[in-house]
């Protein structure tokens, strides 16, 4: 069911998304293999963002993402179809052992044999601005390492960053779906059964942490409003032994506040790239006032949350005045920079910014924000491992 009407009854059941019997098919010898001994065996695997298979053996955890071919870009590896990456989850400049490398050779060798099966299937036209798509889906969560899982309760994101580096990758899952091509912020397909089939899978599972949502999605986007995916999942874990950890860039996670509340251990993230809610306009338009995010951190901050930031990507800002408000405010800090910086340039050249594109300008920024924030105690982490956060 594609719309914007209300929510589905029973007879009126949205279908069964089809993307995971696609990529299922692509990749079945490996779903149905039985581990060998003492080697790598299948963790986790997911379908929303390309295709990405998570490999463990012992400590060994290994991230393998298939997208869309491009030879123009860097990578592992390649067969006719995509571009493959590969890399340690929790550490990526970590080579991979030899152990490792047979794995992903062993995987990228079916995936070659197969994805001449893949279907083709033909992409319409789009017939509409936006597209909001109600689906079922069969699985909730997305295991990425020990003692740590990801879950999307949406796919796609109606804040629309133009900058999101994810929009390539998303859009290879609508590729493989045959589902039309639409701009990044256009879309996004509601799980509306998803906080059904998390409680049943929390209830055999070992307890870990849940992120909620790692990149292509933001779980308090404005569709949350009415289906409130967020914050059923949310009362889904409530009491379970799991941690929520929430990144978000919307200020709507305070209504939630005295639910993340209930939890003994919880996490929440907001995104605030600068302090000038001038930029944040030109940058971030459909994202919510930069104040409106500090208020829910401090919300999430008095309900009992463990709070931290994003400051990604660096945009113009004072690094004083962003440290000196985020430091009552937060634990850690994440800073990072544009990336593909050169496919947005023409957003710095609208705001008048065009010095802000360059590296002299994100080193220069990003080293006085860093100095600041350590300065006023605050610990500066890349927020891979949000489990070292929250002890």
């Amino acid at each position: 069911m594609v719309g914007t009407g209300s929510i589905p009854s029973v007879s009126d059941e949205p279908p069964l998304r089809r993307l995971d019997q696609i990529v299922g098919e692509l990749l079945a010898p490996l779903l149905n293999a039985r581990p060998a001994p003492g080697g790598f065996r299948l963790a986790g695997w997911d379908v929303e963002q390309g295709v990405c298979v998570v490999l463990v053996r012992g400590d060994e955890w290994v991230l393998v993402e298939f997208e869309n071919r491009d030879d123009t870009r860097d990578c592992y590896t390649r067969t006719s179809r995509f571009n493959v990456c590969a890399r340690h989850q929790f550490d990526p400049e970590k080579p991979l052992s030899a152990l490792a490398h047979r794995a992903v050779g062993q995987l990228v060798e079916m995936v070659r044999r197969r994805e001449g099966a893949l279907p083709v299937i033909p992409r319409p036209a789009p017939t509409r601005g936006s597209e909001v798509r109600e689906v079922r889906v069969e699985r909730a969560l997305v295991q990425q390492g020990p003692g740590h899982y990801y879950l999307n309760p949406y796919v796609g994101c109606m804040i629309g960053c133009e900058f999101c580096y994810v929009a390539d990758r998303a859009d290879l899952s609508r590729e493989l779906e045959g589902r039309a091509k639409l701009p990044w912020g256009r879309y996004v397909d509601v799980k509306v059964n998803l906080p059904e089939v998390l409680a049943r899978e929390v209830a055999t599972l070992p307890p870990g942490l849940v992120r909620m949502s790692p990149i292509v999605t933001d779980p308090y986007q404005p569709l949350e409003k009415k289906y409130r995916i967020t914050r059923r999942c949310l009362e889904a874990l409530v009491d379970t032994g799991f941690t929520p950890g929430v990144l978000t860039r919307a200020a709507r996670i305070q209504e939630d506040a005295a639910l993340l509340g209930r939890f003994r251990r919880v996490l929440v993230g907001l995104s605030i790239p600068t302090d000038d809610d001038e930029v944040r306009q030109h940058f971030e338009p459909g994202g919510d006032p930069i104040e409106e995010r500090f208020a829910a951190l401090e919300a999430c901050q008095r309900a009992g949350c463990v709070t931290v930031a994003v400051v990604q990507p660096v945009l113009p800002m004072d690094p004083e005045r962003l440290a000196a408000r985020l430091a009552p405010l937060v634990r850690a800090v994440r800073i990072d920079r544009m990336y593909d910086g050169d496919r947005v340039r023409h957003l710095y050249d609208a705001a008048g910014r065009l010095d802000a594109a360059t590296e002299e300008f994100y080193q220069q920024t990003a080293g006085a924000l860093r100095a600041a924030l350590e300065a006023r105690g605050v610990c500066i982490d890349p927020l891979d491992d949000l489990q070292t956060l929250m002890q």
